[in-house]
């Protein structure tokens, strides 16, 4: 009779359980360093993503920021430089990353959220900077939207803190509430319409109507402008991202939003949004030029740069 030979595991040996670890723990490093940052598309190693996208009005230079810091093009958005934000202020680190950005055209002053230098303003389009963050906690800038009605009064969303208000252009800061619901803010736009709100307080003619609305990784959130508690936008599913979104300012009730199959518009205030370009997937930023609005741009997560004369209805790419 044969006798049975003995079954050996190979997790019995030590050395060959050390080899699996490795193997298994190294493979998945690699896949995530191959795919860090990736939101619907692919990945552009010299951005990653792309948070921020602004026009300088008086050339046709603009600064975008990216995952990997700032960036300038000089040719209207063909190629894209790395650049490093320059500030007498020891507290501003030069190879941070632009997260967002406001133009108040009536005082020619940029404002700028960073992750890690707070919030920033510019009286040179982007040259140099100082801080403009008295009274905000926190460092991580993930949201920012001017009234335009009033720009004295802007608002961010400090990750981690909250949101904050200034009704003076900056120079003073005081927390708000906790932001939305959603914690998870990668952009913010205030739409000036005249919601039900308004007209039941009767503040029509007021330069205090709206919506600050927030893009967030659980869907559309918004608030009203009397800063009374944050709602879920029903038009747009929870389990959606919002990356980017822009009011246009020649419609009070018009919007554009950045999704992972391509770019919506609204044009009732939120209500509904209907799907304007499946070509411009993964987009990372939207912005209203200044001097001619019914002119956007949209960058893409790979730094492709699209353009639209007629606010967003039909699309042409800049850089190739």
């Amino acid at each position: 009779m044969k006798s049975k030979t003995p079954h050996t595991s190979i997790f019995a040996n030590p050395l060959v359980v050390l080899l699996i670890i490795v193997i298994v723990v190294g493979s998945a490093v690699f896949f995530f360093s191959q795919n860090k940052g990736v939101s619907g598309g692919t990945t552009n190693s010299k951005y990653e993503h792309i948070h921020s996208v602004f026009r300088n009005p008086t050339d046709e230079s603009i600064l975008m920021g990216a995952h990997t810091g700032a960036f300038k093009s000089t040719d209207n958005g063909k190629i894209f430089e790395r650049i490093q934000i320059e500030s007498s202020d020891e507290y501003v680190n030069p190879d941070d990353k632009l997260m967002n950005f406001a133009y108040d055209a009536t005082n020619k002053v940029l404002f700028a959220g960073t992750h890690d230098s707070g919030l920033l303003k510019s009286s040179d389009f982007g040259a140099t900077w100082e801080k403009s963050d008295t009274g905000i906690d926190g460092r991580d800038i993930h949201g920012l939207a001017m009234n335009p009605l009033d720009p004295s009064r802007i608002y961010v969303y400090s990750v981690g803190y909250g949101l904050y208000g200034t009704d003076d252009g900056g120079n003073e800061w005081y927390k708000m509430d906790d932001g939305p619901k959603n914690p998870q803010v990668n952009n913010f736009t205030y739409m000036p319409t005249i919601t039900k709100m308004d007209t039941n307080a009767k503040r029509e003619n007021s330069t205090q109507i709206g919506y600050l609305l927030a893009a967030t990784g659980g869907g559309l959130h918004y608030s009203y402008a009397c800063f009374c508690g944050w709602s879920v936008s029903e038009a747009i599913p929870t389990s959606e991202t919002i990356y980017s979104l822009a009011a246009d300012p020649l419609n009070q009730d018009a919007m554009l939003l950045a999704r992972k199959d391509g770019l919506y518009q609204t044009t009732d205030a939120g209500e509904t949004f209907d799907l304007v370009s499946s070509e411009l997937k993964d987009v990372g930023a939207l912005w209203f030029d200044i001097e001619n609005p019914e002119m956007v741009f949209a960058a893409t997560n790979d730094g492709e740069i699209y353009t639209s004369e007629d606010s967003g209805i039909t699309w042409s790419k800049i850089n190739y």
